[in-house]
C-alpha cells in the first residue's frame, strides 16, 4: 500500500505538471497527513523538488512540488517501417535529445547498434552508471506484415516474425528493456505529455507509414488481451461503396509524393475513411475526444482535423454525441517519447491490480 501511494503521488504530480500538497490530497483522495508524509519522503529521496510558491488564495502561499528531472533518464526507441527514432527523456518525461535515422527497413543488429551509439552519445556526462533507468522499445507487433504495401522482402519480414527477436533485443541492450506496441506507446505519450494531458477517455489516431493509434479509457491506456487494442489499420471502413480497411485510405504510404490534385484527392479519401472510423468507435465507446497526430505538417494535420469535424457536423446518427476532435502536437516523435516513458510508467505508476491480487502459491 505504501508503494502504491508513493506511485500515486508521483503520477499525480506528473499529470498535473506540479502541485501543492493540498491539491494532491484532493486529487488522490489520500488524507492530508498521508500526503504530507509521502511528499516529504519523496523530496528527501530526490524524486520531487520544490518549484516555487503559489499565491492568490487565503492563508500562506502554497509550495508547489514537481518531478525532479535529474533523478534519472530513459531512452525511447521507435522501430518503424521507414527507420528509427531515438529519444532521451529525463525523469520528468521531458525530451532532452531526439534523433531520426531513416532506413528502408531496419534490421535487428542495426537497431541494437544505433541504440548503443545514441545512448552513450547523449547521456549527460554527470550521470552515473545507474542514472539510465531503462530502454523502451516501441514497434508494431506485426512489423513484418503488409509486405505488398511496404515492398519489403520475405527475408526482411521473417527476421521480425521470429519469436526469438525479443530475446535478441534484450540480450543486445546493456540496460533493462521494456517493450510495447508502437500505437500504445504513442498513446501513452499523448496521455502524459501531449494533447490528452487533461483527458480521461479518448481515441488517438496516428497518421504514419501505416495508420495506427490507441485507446484511453478512465485515464489509462487500454492494451487489450493481446496488447493490440487500437489497431486501427485493420479497422473496416466503407469506401466507394465497398468494404475495405482503414490502412488503405489513411496511411502515408499511399499519399502521393507530388501532384496537388492527387494529394488533395488522398486527403478527401483520408477524411472520409477517418470519419467512418470515428463514428464507429464513438458509437461503441462514447468518447470524450479524438486526437489526430502524425508525421505530417501541422497545416495538413489541421486540414484533416477540419475535414473530420465538418463531416461530424453534417453526417452522424441522430442519437450520437459528437466528440471533440483535437490536433496533436507530438508529431512523429510520439512513439519514441512513449517508449521512453515505458520504464517510468512500469516502475513509478500505481498498479491497482497489485492491491487486489490474492496470495502467491504457498502463502497463507
Amino acid at each position: 500500500m505504501r508503494r502504491y501511494n508513493e506511485r500515486l503521488i508521483l503520477s499525480a504530480v506528473r499529470r498535473m505538471n506540479g502541485a501543492s500538497k493540498a491539491e494532491l490530497a484532493r486529487m488522490t483522495a489520500l488524507s492530508p497527513q498521508a500526503v504530507v508524509r509521502i511528499v516529504d519522503e519523496l523530496e528527501a529521496e530526490g524524486f520531487l523538488l520544490q518549484a516555487g510558491k503559489r499565491t492568490g488564495g487565503m492563508g500562506q502561499p502554497a509550495t508547489i512540488y514537481r518531478i525532479n528531472g535529474k533523478r534519472g533518464y530513459t531512452v525511447g526507441v521507435e522501430v518503424g517501417r521507414s527507420g528509427l527514432t531515438l529519444a532521451l527523456l529525463d525523469f520528468d518525461g521531458a525530451c532532452k535529445a531526439i534523433e531520426r535515422t531513416p532506413a528502408a527497413f531496419p534490421a535487428v543488429d542495426a537497431v541494437l547498434g544505433e541504440i548503443d551509439r545514441f545512448t552513450r552519445a547523449v547521456l549527460p556526462a554527470e550521470a552515473d552508471a545507474e542514472a539510465l533507468l531503462g530502454v523502451g522499445i516501441a514497434m508494431p507487433w506485426f512489423l513484418g506484415e503488409w509486405r505488398e504495401e511496404t515492398g519489403i522482402s520475405e527475408d526482411q519480414a521473417n527476421e521480425w516474425r521470429d519469436p526469438a527477436v525479443e530475446g535478441r533485443l534484450r540480450e543486445g541492450i546493456a540496460w533493462p528493456a521494456f517493450f510495447e506496441n508502437d500505437g500504445n506507446a504513442a498513446t501513452l505519450a499523448q496521455l502524459l505529455c501531449g494533447a490528452g494531458l487533461e483527458l480521461q477517455d479518448f481515441l488517438y489516431i496516428n497518421l504514419g507509414t501505416f495508420v495506427g493509434g490507441g485507446l484511453v479509457l478512465g485515464g489509462r491506456v487500454v492494451q487489450g488481451r493481446h496488447g493490440n487494442a487500437g489497431a486501427l489499420a485493420s479497422m473496416p471502413v466503407c469506401a466507394g461503396g465497398a468494404s475495405d480497411y482503414l490502412i488503405h485510405h489513411a496511411s502515408l504510404y499511399a499519399l502521393p509524393a507530388e501532384g496537388e490534385a492527387a494529394r488533395a484527392a488522398w486527403l478527401e479519401r483520408c477524411c472520409d475513411a477517418l470519419h467512418f472510423a470515428v463514428v464507429g468507435a464513438n458509437s461503441l465507446l462514447d468518447l470524450e475526444a479524438v486526437i489526430i497526430d502524425g508525421a505530417l505538417p501541422a497545416s495538413m494535420l489541421g486540414a484533416i482535423v477540419g475535414g473530420i469535424e465538418q463531416r461530424l457536423r453534417s453526417n452522424v446518427p441522430p442519437d450520437f454525441f459528437v466528440p471533440l476532435v483535437r490536433q496533436g502536437t507530438l508529431g512523429d516523435s510520439a512513439a519514441a517519447t512513449g517508449a521512453g516513458l515505458l520504464p517510468l510508467h512500469a516502475s513509478y505508476t500505481p498498479d491497482l491490480a497489485a492491491l487486489v491480487k490474492g496470495p502467491a502459491a504457498g502463502e497463507a
